[in-house]
């Protein structure tokens, strides 16, 4: 009878039905899921804990064998630890699994009785009906058991979780369901303990009663039997489970306590509260009440529903709280018509060179190595507070939609499309770049955009002529015009969002790139690319570029590199074995990253330069900030001849018409 229950348990109709009704939560990729629900934020891999606790766990593609789920009962496999077969190509259990952190957060949650979520994809193979989405929530259930087993040789952990409310419809049970075995209605489990070391484990499989207590010497053994007389080891193809494991009812004191699947359903509070609308909390993703997709925030207005298949416009936009300009101001380092304190930092490798004009005090860095400079004009409150100057840009600029939009990145790695970490709108020549973004004409732009190009021209001129000759300065103002900023690119932060590192150095750019701080303070930091740091790449080849100061193994690595030249020329194949052996000689590694060489704290106002194309192609920089707002307007020139002719755009893109000299200010002091 126990063998005809565990047959109608196990099976799976092919194809499998439709469910029995539609998930109440469900995501159509990835990043909207762990943007949107708060018990689920693992970009990567099947297990979600935080706090010493776990929260969610999600079952797709790779299932083990014995894996299982139904209406009520879910049994997995504990996630990690696979490796690919040599033989087969599958994925397996390179080695013995025991308890890590994971575990222990599980245990946490059986033992506080916090439930956790189950989030299925729509390749589960153990699912008994076929997910209507890629991802589909199932519902809140209790883990009851932790326990090791063996596979393929290996000591592996399984999980059994429960429905916390078992009398609650299940929308993932088949539509032509037959009558199932009810929960908690056979009899219970059998349970004894081990003469070994006196552990008990309830009986799992059909196939008879073992220790499950790893450490035993008789773990994972059956008792003997008339064709087999030693304790053994079962055959994994045989094990069948016993349904009185499977079906059994563990309670616990909450059991049909409701706990919402939907989650950061945020209102303002009412209170005008600065900045609350820019929280983390409006820019996570949100569960439609409409249809239940999760949707990441794509808009800087708001929150829409792209649920295109049942047509549902659910759309939310929370109005705008007003930052004052007057807000930004750091009571810490308070700001005055004299040059501002700096509060940048550097590796002393990187030369520092300070000077003061025109109410900016300018930090220029640069790069042993490294042909360029980067300079950091720090503005005062002469500058902030000037006619039209970044007070008012930067209030105009929360008044103004102008098109700020997160962009599409691509899949990559993860199901479903992934999207920037920032707001961003391209204004004058098309800036095609990682996220590639619509382009528009300076022609409609906002005032602060084109504010921006005309301030920013100024600024890069100003820099690039500083401590030169009047004649010199001269052919500066004239070169320029040539080739003077053609694009704005403006990014909009809310709180945490960030750029992670990368570079300018996109083929058409021109060696100079400038970009002005609006709102909230900003950390920017370079550091050498990992590639020139490491001098190895992730396949173990040489790095044949010349070596940079401030590098790993920076003396070995420059005095070979006459001699590798040289064989290059003499003799390409031994040249090419040698970038294979050398790494293994000088001791370098693929992994780990350079030490940031500059960190530049960006306040309101401020201009940071980068110019000359070794800085893009030697280094790289991020941005985050801390606050909740801020805005960041950067101007290239783009070399209309290097667009392609379907990227050019539809409209003339016109020299910057636009005045300002921020030499006529008054005076700092």
């Amino acid at each position: 009878m126990l063998r005809a229950y565990t047959k109608q348990l196990l099976s799976i109709a092919d194809p499998k039905p439709e469910p029995s009704s539609r998930p109440e939560v469900w995501a159509g990729g990835r990043q909207e899921l762990c943007e949107t629900l708060q018990y689920f934020r693992a970009y990567h891999g099947g297990g979600y804990t935080t706090g010493g606790f776990a929260r969610g766990f999600m079952f797709d593609k790779s299932a083990h064998a014995r894996d299982f789920v139904d209406s009520t009962v879910v049994i997995a496999r504990a996630g990690g630890g696979l490796v690919k077969d040599k033989d087969s190509g599958e994925r397996v259990v390179g080695s013995d699994r025991t308890e890590d952190s994971k575990v222990a957060s599980l245990r946490n949650s059986m033992q506080y009785f916090n439930p956790v979520v189950i989030i299925t994809g729509a390749d589960n193979p153990n699912i008994p009906s076929q997910p209507p989405h890629t991802y589909c929530v199932l519902d809140y259930f209790k883990p009851t058991h932790i326990w090791s087993e063996k596979s393929k040789g290996k000591k592996i952990l399984r999980y059994r979780f429960e429905k916390l409310d078992a009398t609650k419809p299940s929308w993932w049970a088949p539509n032509n369901n037959e009558a199932q075995i009810e929960h908690g209605s056979l009899d219970p489990p059998i349970v004894y303990k081990c003469s070994k070391c006196n552990h008990e484990s309830q009986q799992i499989y059909l196939q008879g009663w073992m220790c499950l207590q790893p450490s035993c010497s008789m773990f994972w053994l059956l008792a003997p039997t008339s064709t087999n007389l030693d304790p053994h080891e079962p055959v994994e193809a045989d094990l069948e489970y016993d349904p009185c494991f499977l079906k059994q009812r563990v309670r616990w004191p909450n059991d049909k306590h409701i706990y919402s699947l939907a989650s950061n359903d945020v209102e303002l509070s009412g209170l005008s509260i600065v900045g609350e609308d820019c929280s983390l909390a409006y820019w996570q993703g949100m569960v439609c009440p409409k249809c239940g997709r999760c949707n990441s925030r794509l808009s800087w207005t708001g929150w829409e529903c792209g649920n295109e298949l049942q047509e549902c416009n659910w759309k939310k936009e929370p109005p705008h709280i007003f930052i004052p300009a007057q807000s930004l101001r750091d009571p810490f380092f308070p700001l005055t018509s004299s040059y501002t304190l700096s509060r940048d930092t550097h590796l002393p490798l990187v030369k520092l060179d300070v000077s003061f004009k025109d109410n900016y005090r300018i930090n220029r860095y640069t790069i042993p190595g490294i042909e360029g400079f980067v300079a950091h004009l720090i503005a005062n409150k002469t500058v902030l507070e000037e006619e039209g100057g970044p007070d008012r840009m930067f209030e105009e600029l929360q008044r103004e939609d102008i098109g700020l939009k997160r962009r599409g990145l691509g899949s990559g790695m993860l199901k479903g499309e992934s999207y920037t970490r920032h707001f961003l709108v391209n204004y004058g020549m098309p800036y095609k770049f990682i996220a590639a973004t619509a382009s528009r004409s300076f022609d409609d732009a906002a005032r602060p955009i084109n504010h921006t190009r005309t301030r920013l021209n100024w600024a890069a001129k100003f820099v690039l002529a500083e401590e030169v000759v009047s004649e010199v300065e001269r052919e500066v103002e004239e070169g320029w015009k040539k080739n003077e900023f053609n694009e704005v690119l403006a990014l909009g932060y809310f709180e945490q969002q960030r750029i992670n590192y990368h570079d300018d150095g996109e083929y058409g750019l021109g060696p100079t790139i400038a970009t002005l701080s609006l709102g909230a303070p900003g950390t920017m930091r370079l550091r050498m690319k990992a590639r020139h740091h490491n001098g190895v790449s992730a396949a173990g080849v040489y790095d044949d570029t010349p070596a940079l100061p401030g590098c790993a193994a920076y003396d070995a690595r420059r005095s070979a590199q006459s001699s590798l030249v040289a064989l290059k020329q003499s003799n390409p194949q031994a040249y090419r074995a040698r970038l294979k052996t050398l790494p293994k000689e000088l001791k370098l590694k693929s992994g780990g990253t350079a030490r940031d060489a500059i960190t530049l704290t960006l306040a309101h106002g401020d201009i940071v330069i980068m110019h000359g194309a070794e800085i893009q192609k030697y280094y790289e920089h991020s941005v985050d900030h801390a606050g909740k707002l801020r805005f960041a307007l950067t101007c290239r020139y783009i070399d209309p001849n290097s667009l392609k002719e379907a990227d050019r755009p539809n409209y003339e893109v016109r020299p910057d018409e636009g005045v300002y000299d921020g030499g006529c200010l008054p005076a700092a002091g």
